[in-house]
């Protein structure tokens, strides 16, 4: 007889993750370091946060803060004149977006509060901004290392990095919205999601024209 094999034990199954408390997203203020986790790392918590109502406001206000604060630093590079440009550019697209994606959400069934939709939405530009901050150490490099008659420009550098930063940040979201089961609304709606993201990168693409960034 073939021996059966060994019982997986209690502790090894993986359980339901918990959402973040509100102390721990409040952490994040005086931690920054913790917006890593937040937002990167422990998916399966983000994503109870944002099927708990409750949860999904604070969450909401964790993202808001990481898209400007992280962001920042990226846009001071070059200069005091467009600290804030990052930030603008990807959390001010998503904003300009978001009502969009929420009358276009309820008007298909997609039962998730405002709160919910917008932490959703919120991952975007958050998500961006921590890469841009990862980026940013290699912006200054280069930009003080390339001379003037280089062909490697200064503006080519940072429209290659902010592009990678909002790939990564839209791959981010939608790894959260089609690979986590418990987030079954918006992959039901797959086209207005896919529909949304490409008029997130059309307007995202103007404002970079509006701020002057692809020159």
């Amino acid at each position: 007889m073939t021996p059966l094999p060994p019982a997986v034990p209690s502790e090894a199954v993986p359980a339901h993750a918990a959402p973040f408390a509100i102390a721990e997203l409040r952490t994040c203020l005086v931690r920054p370091q913790r917006m890593l986790d937040v937002v990167l790392v422990e998916r399966g918590r983000l994503v109870a946060s944002v099927l708990q109502p409750a949860s999904a406001i604070a969450l909401a206000a964790a993202l808001l803060v990481c898209a400007v604060a992280f962001a920042v630093p990226f846009g001071l590079v070059e200069g005091l004149r467009r600290g804030g440009h990052v930030a603008m550019l990807f959390l001010g697209s998503v904003l300009l977006c978001f009502p969009s994606l929420q009358v276009f959400g309820s008007y298909l069934g997609v039962r998730l509060s405002i709160a919910q939709n917008l932490a959703i939405a919120l991952l975007i530009p958050s998500a961006a901004a921590l890469f841009t901050f990862g980026f940013f150490p290699i912006h200054w490099f280069l930009l003080y290392t390339m001379s003037a008659d280089a062909s490697l420009t200064t503006s080519g550098v940072r429209i290659a990095l902010l592009a990678v930063s909002l790939l990564l940040g839209l791959s981010h979201c939608n790894r959260c919205l089609f690979l986590d089961p418990n987030l079954k609304a918006f992959r039901s709606s797959w086209p207005l999601w896919i529909a949304w993201q490409a008029l997130l990168l059309f307007i995202t693409w103007r404002m970079a024209r509006a701020l002057d960034m692809l020159t």
